[in-house]
């Protein structure tokens, strides 16, 4: 039982040192040209300041994004003091988003205008519509949703728009990363974490390695294959 046990953990080990690996060969892609001013992790004033940085494209409406949002609270706790997580509205919504040729999720243009009305409720209007993610596809529970935080004008609110029009533009910055979208922000979840894009979801432990790595690079000490790669591995690398 203990050898089983060794080598599954030796097993699992390989596997997030070859994601961590992996993450590091993706090419810089950069920052979009505007970060969204809002945050659903804020450790430093400003946004390049802390050790992990990453910029979430998000549909409301986008089951991956429910599964890497509930990833990201877990993470954001565990690195607490040394993340920014901005979110990137990016509704796959032809209402209002014309970066890609999709209509996926109706209604997920209206959840990023309530949510972004008023910043100082940002963060508990996207608590509940995550919490709430079937329901937040019907109008009318969208509607109480508004009229409960006191956000009805942000549906026809011109400053609202355009700035959620703005944060959406910034996919088309990107090259393509497939022949058939023209953008490389083509589908949500995408994330660029300290200016690498990764597109998708990835098990908890991979993004935590690849998060603990960066954190150890920015803090100068040892570096994550020296950290987390067992001894006798390491032996066999040499």
């Amino acid at each position: 039982m203990i050898l089983y046990h060794d080598a599954r953990r030796d097993a699992q080990m390989g596997v997030i040192t070859q994601i961590v690996k992996q993450y590091y060969e993706l090419p810089m892609v950069g920052d979009p040209s505007f970060i969204s001013p809002y945050w659903t992790a804020r450790s430093t004033e400003f946004f390049d300041d802390a050790s992990i940085r990453v910029i979430e494209y998000v549909d409301f409406l986008c089951s991956d994004c429910l599964y890497s949002t509930q990833q990201l609270n877990k993470l954001k706790d565990e690195f607490a003091g040394k993340i920014n997580i901005a979110f990137q509205f990016f509704p796959l919504d032809e209402k209002c988003n014309s970066v890609v040729d999709k209509n996926l999720h109706p209604g997920a243009c209206e959840l990023s205008y309530i949510a972004a009305y008023d910043p100082s409720q940002f963060l508990a209007i996207h608590d509940e519509i995550f919490a709430n993610f079937n329901a937040a596809r019907n109008p009318e529970w969208r509607q109480e949703l508004a009229m409960r935080y006191g956000v009805e004008e942000a549906l026809n609110d011109p400053y609202t728009h355009d700035l959620i029009q703005r944060i959406m533009n910034t996919g088309t910055e990107y090259e393509k990363t497939s022949d058939r979208f023209d953008y490389g922000i083509r589908s949500t979840p995408t994330m660029i974490i300290n200016g690498r894009m990764i597109i998708g979801t990835l098990p908890y432990e991979q993004m935590r390695a690849i998060f603990q790595a960066l954190v150890e690079e920015h803090e100068g000490g040892q570096r994550f294959i020296e950290n987390w790669v067992p001894p006798k591995a390491r032996k066999k690398r040499r």
